[in-house]
C-alpha cells in the first residue's frame, strides 16, 4: 500500500506539475503525517523535488536532471533548487531598478563591441525577458526575489533566470484550460493573447521570438518541465530534462 501511494504521488506530480501539500492531501486521501513520510522517502530517492519554504512550498516530479554545460552548473542549480553557493552576488538583480541599471550598461558594452543594430536588438530581447520576470512576479516570488542576469560578451551569451511562478501560472490567468508547461510555452510564444489580459508576457515573448528569428540568433527558454528552442527560423517546443519552477533563458548572439 505504501509503495502504491508513493507511485501514485510520483505519477500525479509528473502529470500535473507542482502541487502544494494541501493539494496532495486531497488527492491521496491519507493523513498528513503519512503524506509527509511518503514525501520524505520520495525526495530521498530523488523521485520528487521540494521547492520553496513554508508557507509557500511546492513538490515537483524530478527527472534526474543532468548538468547542462551550455548553462553552467551553478546557474542551473540556482534556477532549479535555489542553491546560490556558487553565484556571485553581483549577478542577482533583486529589484527592477538594479536590473535596469545593468541593462543600460549592457547596451553600452554591446555598442562598443558590435554594430548598433545587433546591440539594440540583443539589449531589447534581454530587457523584454528581464522585465517580464518583474511584471509577472511582483509580490509573488516563489522564494528569492529578483533575477539572475549573466552577460558574457566573449562567448556572446546572455543568461537570465528567476525563481518566480513560471509561464504556466501566468498563462492560466487568461487561459485557465491550459494543461501543462509545454502548452503554456506554445501559447506564450505563438498566440496573440486578449487585450484584456493585464500581463503581456505572451505578447512580449512573441516580440522576443520574432527578433531572434529575424536576426538569426538562438534562444533556449525553460519553464516548468518544458522548453522553447529557437535557432534561426526554426522553433521547437519539447519536454525538458530540467525542472525550472520559474524561468531560465539562454540567448546566443
Amino acid at each position: 500500500m505504501k509503495t502504491e501511494t508513493g507511485n501514485k504521488i510520483v505519477a500525479y506530480l509528473k502529470e500535473s506539475g507542482g502541487k502544494t501539500p494541501k493539494e496532495l492531501l486531497v488527492y491521496t486521501q491519507i493523513s498528513a503525517p503519512a503524506l509527509f513520510r511518503q514525501l520524505k522517502k520520495l525526495m530521498a530517492r530523488g523521485q520528487i523535488t521540494k521547492v520553496g519554504k513554508p508557507p509557500k512550498v511546492l513538490y515537483y516530479y524530478s527527472n534526474h536532471m543532468e548538468p547542462d554545460k551550455t548553462i553552467g552548473n551553478e546557474i542551473l542549480d540556482w534556477a532549479t533548487t535555489d542553491d546560490n553557493a556558487n553565484i556571485k552576488p553581483e549577478l542577482l538583480c533583486q529589484t527592477r531598478d538594479v536590473f535596469q541599471a545593468r541593462h543600460d550598461r549592457l547596451l553600452n558594452e554591446l555598442k562598443k563591441k558590435f554594430n548598433e543594430d545587433l546591440a539594440f536588438t540583443v539589449a531589447a530581447i534581454a530587457g523584454e525577458i528581464g522585465n517580464n520576470s518583474f511584471d509577472h512576479n511582483l509580490g509573488n516570488w516563489r522564494d528569492v526575489m529578483g533575477i539572475l542576469f549573466l552577460v558574457d560578451l566573449e562567448k556572446r551569451k546572455i543568461i537570465l533566470a528567476d525563481r518566480g511562478q513560471g509561464v504556466l501560472s501566468s498563462i492560466k490567468r487568461v487561459r485557465p484550460q491550459t494543461a501543462n508547461h509545454a502548452d503554456a510555452l506554445r501559447i506564450a510564444f505563438t498566440e496573440i493573447l486578449s487585450g484584456r489580459f493585464p500581463e503581456q508576457r505572451g505578447n512580449g515573448l512573441k516580440f522576443v521570438a520574432k527578433n531572434i528569428r529575424a536576426n538569426n540568433l538562438s534562444l533556449k527558454f525553460y519553464s516548468g518541465d518544458a522548453t522553447c528552442e529557437i535557432s534561426g527560423i526554426e522553433t521547437n517546443f519539447k519536454q525538458s530534462d530540467k525542472l525550472v519552477p520559474g524561468t531560465l533563458t539562454i540567448i546566443n548572439f
